[in-house]
């Protein structure tokens, strides 16, 4: 897990990787660094397939801030983690219709104070093997998956 109090760098983004519970919405997120770059494929809870990814992540101070997309309909996003107690992640999460155009050209600026905000906690599940969604996501091309 990250730790707070420490300046992040490029390494520490390694302390993402792993399978994640997202709540409220039951969904599975599979992060892992791939080439340099941290890929969080996620499914809806009880699916076996791929329904988004969250892309375009970078640290800045002690916040993941990433863009998310749902494959099956047009949501989409940004979001915030940043470390919690008990291998957790607090996030803060917008739609794309609440977050203004500014702060969607730099994303790390998004902060609690931004209206719409939806409060997800993300809860590490431990000793989980890499789904066939996850893998299939991590070893083709997928929209946006490059995003820098």
């Amino acid at each position: 897990m990250p730790n707070s109090g420490q300046n992040k760098n490029r390494a520490d983004i390694h302390s993402f990787e792993g399978m994640w519970l997202l709540s409220p919405g039951g969904i599975v997120a599979c992060a892992e660094v791939i080439k340099g770059k941290l890929l969080i494929p996620f499914s809806f809870s009880g699916k076996d397939k791929l329904s988004g990814h969250f892309y375009d992540c970078h640290l800045k101070g002690e916040k993941l801030f990433c863009r998310f997309e749902h494959f099956d309909s047009a949501e989409s996003g940004a979001l915030f983690l940043a470390a919690g107690l008990n291998q957790t992640l607090t996030a803060g999460q917008w739609t794309h219709d609440k977050i203004p155009p500014t702060i969607l050209k730099d994303i790390s600026t998004l902060s609690e104070s931004l209206p719409g905000r939806q409060a997800v906690v993300w809860v590490r599940i431990l000793d989980a093997p890499t789904p066939s969604w996850a893998e299939k996501y991590f070893s083709e091309d997928w929209p946006n998956k490059g995003t820098i």
